[in-house]
């Protein structure tokens, strides 16, 4: 199989995932050794944290080094650069389900959050829902619009509940303009119910935006409701830190305007600023000034990466890595952080009553790398979550280290 990475096409030698030992899926990565390339992490032990700040690929680190080669002979931009820079917005347009033009590539998360907040026209006594058990880059950005006359509307559920329609139904009033969620909650895993919540918004002309960042590369982020989303590539996409994805559907474009304007989304010709402003067509409108370009090339990689490997190929090996997690975790005793049906690559153990231990020195002892997260009750959460490149191996691993609960 072959796919586009950096300046070249390599063969990344992948077959399609296959079934090993039964019913349990394994990564068919064409060997150790190209899986070492592909995922040079692992062989510095076994990562179980992508949730929180990933390994870059291989590709990712071979994209970004030809494009320092570049950089360093004076090559930073140039007609081949923007060739990528398009080849990214493309590649993202497929992971997100939208128009190649509707992704402006800028990141971190925070950033395209604080843009859809700072960029709307509020109007006094309008409405902006949101998750107050979320992540503080999808949080504050909307408690910070009561300076505007906006009232922020915190929905109400326990930690750890999951987020359904009846949850945010109960919030909407007719001066609702905006609902903001995770498209997976960062310490459960779980998931709103989009499939219900978006056509529902929808039907109401109510704005829904979308903090993508613990699904984008592992599970759908494909909402036709979502009018906007944002997602920093150093999770589940396996690319570095800054660089990141903001998608503005069309329909929106004259509803936000850029809050950030320079060179690059005003149309400047011959770099000459004009008398009127006029917005470049496209992502490029939300876009002020200067791409994150190695952090564009490494990101794009990765995704292409993704996208060869087969997205349900890498989601089903995923989500059944994950269920072995919590299976083998409730089995010694441990209970999960959350509960819901749907499905989840994120799974959190909550810390049993006689606390942790020196469990967190043994994984390290073990070259086990997790997250440890303290929840919003107070309690550490040990925090997993494996992506393509892990092994069933490696997973039995991780829980004989994990041990039972007390």
């Amino acid at each position: 199989m072959a796919a586009l990475f950096g300046f070249g096409v390599l063969e990344c030698g992948v077959e399609r995932l296959k079934k090993e030992g039964g019913t349990t899926p394994s990564p068919g990565l064409g060997g150790a050794g190209e899986r070492a390339r592909l995922f040079p992490v692992t062989q510095k032990g076994i990562f179980l944290a992508h949730a929180a700040v990933a390994p870059i690929s291989g590709p990712a680190r071979e994209a970004m080094d030809a494009w320092t080669a570049d950089a360093v002979a004076g090559r930073q931009e140039g007609e081949e650069v923007w060739r990528r820079v398009r080849k990214t917005r493309e590649v993202a347009g497929r992971f997100l389900g939208c128009d190649w033009d509707e992704v402006s590539l800028l990141g971190p998360t925070a950033l395209g959050l604080g843009m859809v907040a700072l960029g709307l026209d509020w109007k006094p006594g309008d409405e902006v829902i949101y998750d107050p058990l979320d992540y503080p880059a999808n949080v504050y950005p909307w408690m910070d619009l009561v300076r505007r006359g906006v009232r922020p509307v915190p929905l109400e559920r326990k930690a750890g509940e999951e987020i359904r329609w009846a949850t945010i139904s109960q919030k909407i009033t007719a001066k609702t303009k905006l609902v903001s969620l995770a498209t997976a909650h960062y310490l459960s895993g779980l998931t709103p119910e989009l499939s219900v919540i978006g056509p529902e918004l929808r039907a109401r002309r109510i704005l829904l935006c979308l903090d993508g960042i613990q699904t984008l590369g592992v599970l759908p982020t494909e909402w036709a409701e979502a009018d906007f989303l944002a997602a920093d590539a150093h999770k589940w996409m396996l690319g570095p830190v800054g660089a990141g994805v903001f998608m503005v559907r069309r329909r929106v474009w004259n509803q936000m305007a850029p809050p950030l304007l320079g060179s690059w989304n005003v149309v400047s010709p011959d770099f000459l600023a004009q008398p009127k402003m006029v917005l470049e067509e496209g992502g490029r409108r939300y876009e002020p000034g200067s791409l994150n370009l190695p952090g564009i090339e490494g990101m794009r990689a990765s995704l292409e990466l993704l996208e060869g490997l087969g997205r349900s190929e890498v989601m089903a090996h995923v989500l059944d890595l994950a269920g072995r997690i919590r299976e083998g975790g409730r089995a010694r005793g441990f209970v999960i952080y959350g509960k819901g049906a749907g499905a989840r690559a994120i799974t959190s153990f909550q810390e049993p009553k006689g606390g942790w231990g020196d469990l967190a020195k043994k994984m390290e002892a073990a070259q086990i790398r997790v997250s440890w997260r303290r929840e919003h009750e107070g309690t550490m959460l040990l925090r997993v979550s494996p992506h393509i490149s892990n092994t069933v191996e490696e997973v039995d691993e991780f829980l004989k280290v994990l041990g039972r609960a007390d």
